[in-house]
Parts: structure tokens; sequence; C-alpha cells
């Protein structure tokens, strides 16, 4: 590998991230889909839903209320698609990292997991079954901050200075967000601290994945390459 990169270097030739790194990188933007998903819905809601107090799970529900009568938000399918898009795209972007040999293996497989759990939370609303919503979204949490946590300070996830802070900062973030949410600590609510750690977690595989869309050939060395003149 290291022959053929000076070989290409001394050629003049343009060393690009391979198909595998650029699909991954575009991949990764997919949650930035939840976000906006997430303001429409909340946004179009029928009475009052706040981010600090109210969860996530209701976003995705057609009724509410103390009996479940309620009309929430006639967009709720919009949340649930969103869940199941950006859960995908977490899984297939930690196996798209895997594949590389970019990322250690406990990291991406607990993202993996995680993101079918997200996958799961947007298919099984809390009107089919409340601790089925709740339990795939708990599995996110659980195991999507310790596998965005690891991801981004491996040694083997190779991304810029500045793009790494920005990954720990977001990985540390979504910790917090997992124990306050499961201690009950408030500290910006339930809604808050859930959204702490979901977003964090989001943040990281976004920062991590698109490092394909922009690597240069010096930090690519683990990874596979095409060479065109």
């Amino acid at each position: 590998m290291g022959r053929i990169e000076d070989s290409a270097a001394e050629e003049g030739e343009v060393v690009r991230p391979s198909f595998l790194s650029r699909f991954t990188g575009w991949v990764s933007l997919a949650p930035l889909l939840f976000f906006a998903a997430e303001w429409v819905v909340s946004a179009s809601w029928r009475g009052f839903y706040g981010y600090h107090e109210d969860l996530l799970g209701p976003l995705g529900t057609a009724f509410c209320g103390p009996v479940g009568n309620w009309p929430c938000s006639e967009l709720y399918r919009v949340m649930n698609i969103a869940l199941v898009v950006a859960g995908l795209a977490v899984v297939f972007t930690a196996a798209g990292l895997f594949a590389q040999r970019v990322s250690d293996r406990a990291g991406a497989l607990l993202l993996v997991a995680a993101g079918l759990g997200l996958t799961v939370s947007g298919a099984i609303t809390q009107n089919v079954s409340y601790t089925g919503n709740l339990t795939a979204i708990m599995v996110f949490m659980t195991l999507g901050s310790v596998g965005a946590f690891l991801i981004a300070t491996s040694s083997t996830t190779r991304m810029t200075g500045e793009r790494r802070l920005v990954a720990v900062l977001a990985s540390l973030a979504s910790l917090v967000g997992y124990f306050a949410y499961v201690g009950g600590v408030d500290i910006v609510g339930p809604g808050g601290v859930q959204r702490l750690c979901i977003y964090g977690i989001l943040v990281t595989v976004i920062t991590v994945g698109t490092v394909g869309l922009t690597r240069t050939p010096a930090a690519s060395i683990h990874e596979p390459t095409e060479y065109t003149r």
C-alpha cells in the first residue's frame, strides 16, 4: 500500500477516498433529517409540547393524553420515518467505518446495535407498544452513548484534531445525558437530558462519518483508495 501511494505521488496522480468512504460519508448525513422532522412535528403539535419536559416518544404517536384520545400531530408519521432513517444511517455508518478499518470493532458494533434500536423505536410507536418503544430508545441511548465515545476516542479513528474535539465533546454530552436521564437528575428536564444523549450520539456519528468526504491522502493510510490521473 505504501509503495503504491509513493508511486502515485511520484507520478502526480490524484488520490481520492474510495466509493465506500464517500458512501459512508453521505449516509452519515441522514440523521440531519431527524432534527428537521423533530422540529416540524413538535411545531405542529396540537397543544403544548416542550423539549425540556416532554420525551421524544410522543412525537411519533397519533393520539396522546391521559387516556390516549387526544390528537397530537398530523405529521407524526414524519417523525417515525425520520427515526427509521436515522437508525439505519447509524447502522450503515458504523458498519462502513469498521469495513474501512478506521474504527475499532467494539465501538462499531455498539453503534450498529444502537442504530437498530433507534430504527425499532420508529417502527414500534408508543401507541403500538409503550414498553417496546421505550426499550428500543433505551437501547439506542445506552449502547449508542458508549459506542460514540469509543469511536470518538479510538486511536484507529483517523480525523483532524478539530473534528476529534467535536466528536469527543458530543460523545461526552451523550454520556452525561444518559446518566442524568437514568438517574432522574433534573438538569434541563427529562426531555432535555434525553435529547442531550440522543443529539450527542447523532452529532458524533455525523462528525466521524463525514471524514470520508474530506479526507486527505495522508490521513487515509488505513482506508482503501482509488487512484485517477
